[in-house]
């Protein structure tokens, strides 16, 4: 029986497809292996609990899982301790996506494909919020205080009185002196703003005998007093100028800056000369700054507000803060295998998740107002 040209095309269509749909329907019930990587707030799980019991959470689990979502995939995680080691297994292909807060650089590209931009962000610092904040004043106050605790004061006063009740004594047996009334009440009130004038102005009335070495000790005792606390609050102000003088990149020439070792910003910070600490994690970074071991830290702008922020909840004070600017730009992006053909379909999904439903914050914009709150 003869079956013309076009019924046979249109079964070859109608094969093409079936083959098409069950082919779409195969690959949208695979499950993807998905590398991830420990970094706040991007990713974030439990070390010590079981991989088979681990629930990740973060901005980056959250826009993964509604791009899974989108694309019909399932997820199944799979745990790496360092950019490098995620990127290799996306290399190597012993994942089909890599994901955390990957930096997209060229020599990266030559290995591996990156999506489009899931997040651009740039570096910033943080500093020890106590050097770079307070006023003269405040800083002044500070040291003052910690210089005169409980038992200092107590000392002092206590030399106070004595000093006081035998310059009145003697200046009492001398019937010529006015300085200070006769009468002991009157005399001792006297006695006192005299040691307090003397200990401020250092202006020693006329004198003679007894009363003169009383009032040079006293005046010996005022310049100490001062000099001790002006070498205090100069070293604080000098400490207090190394934050309060970075007021952008530029200014992190010749001061020492720690980074973590193995990322692109300690790159960076050698090429604009700064002292380079290297540092394995930032949370060892941290520890520096809080410690005055490093004058500064520098990473990615977003985490480095996220820690501040979670550690000055804790201490219930401003203990660090990252300054304001942001400088190097980057992006974070995707990792894929090269030539995975699930990169253009990651691509459309993340254009689609930025785009705004009408008055509807887009879903990007939710995620950042969700884990990446400013400081």
């Amino acid at each position: 029986m003869y079956t013309s040209p076009i019924k046979k095309l249109g079964v070859v269509m109608r094969f093409i497809l079936f083959f098409m749909l069950f082919f779409s329907l195969y690959a949208q019930s695979e499950t993807l292996k998905v590398g991830i990587k420990p970094s706040e707030p991007w990713v974030m799980y439990d070390k010590n609990t079981s991989i088979e019991n681990r629930k990740p959470i973060g901005f980056s689990i959250d826009l993964w899982n509604k791009i899974a979502q989108e694309l019909h995939l399932k997820t199944e995680w799979v745990y790496y301790d360092s950019t490098s080691e995620l990127i290799e297994a996306a290399k190597n292909r012993e994942v089909n996506v890599s994901i955390s807060a990957i930096t997209i650089t060229s020599a990266r590209e030559k290995e591996i494909d990156f999506s489009t931009s899931m997040y651009e962000l740039g570096l910033q610092v943080m500093v020890d919020a106590s050097k770079s904040t307070a006023s003269v004043l405040e800083l002044m106050g500070k040291e003052v205080k910690k210089m005169m605790s409980l038992k200092t004061t107590l000392i002092f006063l206590l030399f106070l009185l004595v000093t006081i009740h035998l310059r009145w004594f003697v200046d009492k047996r001398d019937k010529n002196s006015t300085l200070f009334s006769k009468e002991y009440r009157l005399g001792i009130v006297d006695a006192f703003w005299w040691g307090v004038t003397m200990l401020i102005t250092w202006e020693t009335p006329p004198s003679k005998g007894l009363a003169r070495v009383i009032d040079l000790m006293w005046h010996i005792v005022g310049i100490l007093a001062v000099s001790i606390l002006t070498a205090i609050v100069t070293s604080a102000l000098t400490a207090q100028a190394i934050g309060g003088s970075i007021r952008s990149e530029k200014d992190l020439a010749g001061k020492f800056v720690a980074a973590v070792a193995t990322d692109a910003p300690r790159k960076y910070l050698e090429k604009i000369g700064a002292n380079v600490i290297p540092v394995k994690s930032v949370a060892e970074g941290i520890d520096l700054v809080r410690k005055g071991k490093a004058e500064a830290l520098v990473h990615d702008g977003p985490r480095l507000v996220y820690l501040a922020n979670k550690i000055n909840k804790q201490a219930n004070k401003k203990v660090l803060l990252v300054l304001p600017f942001t400088f190097n730009p980057q992006n974070y992006g995707i990792v894929f295998p090269t030539g995975s053909p699930l990169k253009e379909q990651v691509d459309r999904v993340l254009l689609k998740l930025r785009e705004s439903d009408g008055l509807e914050k887009s879903f990007h914009q939710k995620l950042q107002e969700k884990w990446l709150k400013k400081q």
